[in-house]
């Protein structure tokens, strides 16, 4: 390295020590869940707080439980690394036990990573937190279905997406919000192709990145959205004087036809 990179490392070094304890999105993150000076403290309704990394939701974790140690929360992560806090002591348990916790209502807070963004049903909790958000717009989705969900108890469910402002991060998803409704309408779902647009933001390459949402063709969208987009398509049917009733064989043969 020459002596401004080694200059530059060790000035990044030394602002990492100094500023480890003290996180904003953490600051910000507990007086969402405890304060009750400005709202309902999100912890009353039952929250799930996200990362993508699990280094950041353990980090997180192990802070809270220091300074909340009579709150019992939950760690929700791939690989046999989920848990409970229980008076400030991490005591490794199954996803499952975990996963009964919550329903119970022993649990009302939990943290995850994206492992918990997928096959998790979490209808007693009613606020979600995004301590970051993922670059496919698609898997905020999946989070958020974790709660929002048929057997919510709520009319209605909170959401924090916190991010940096004026980070890549941050103009990312400015860029992907001012057109997301579009892409939705077309596809049903925001491509996994649209992950690599980041790469552009943080090059600056904003011109790029906008190309490449624009040049996403119909020929790509979803194939169900093809298939019924057009009414004429759409056969009316009168179900309720439907006689015809097919045996096990020809309901068979009918659903392994292609349907495209």
């Amino acid at each position: 390295m020459t002596r401004e990179e080694s200059q530059c490392i060790e000035r990044l070094v030394r602002i990492l020590e100094e500023y480890q304890e003290r996180d904003p999105k953490y600051d910000l993150l507990r007086k969402i869940l405890i304060d009750n000076t400005i709202q309902e403290p999100w912890i009353n309704r039952g929250c799930i707080v996200f990362s993508q990394y699990f280094d950041t939701i353990k980090w997180v974790c192990d802070r809270f439980a220091r300074e909340f140690p009579n709150v019992t929360f939950g760690l929700y992560a791939g690989s046999e690394r989920s848990g409970i806090y229980e008076n400030g002591m991490y005591h490794r348990k199954s996803k499952e036990e975990i996963k009964k916790m919550v329903r119970s209502r022993y649990i009302k807070l939990l943290f995850g990573t994206d492992a918990a963004s997928e096959g998790l049903n979490l209808q007693t909790l009613g606020t979600l937190i995004n301590l970051d958000l993922p670059w496919n717009p698609t898997r905020l989705e999946q989070r958020k279905g974790r709660i929002q969900r048929i057997g919510q108890e709520r009319e209605e469910v909170w959401i924090y997406n916190m991010l940096y402002k004026d980070s890549v991060e941050d103009r990312v998803h400015q860029l992907l919000a001012s057109r997301l409704k579009n892409i939705q309408d077309l596809f049903g779902q925001i491509p996994d192709t649209l992950e690599d647009v980041w790469v552009e933001v943080a090059l600056n390459q904003v011109a790029e990145a906008e190309k490449r949402i624009d040049d996403l063709s119909e020929s790509d969208a979803n194939p169900f959205y093809k298939k019924y987009q057009d009414q004429e398509n759409i056969k009316p049917i009168n179900w309720e004087g439907c006689t015809l009733v097919l045996d096990n064989f020809e309901k068979k043969k009918i659903l392994m036809k292609a349907w495209y």
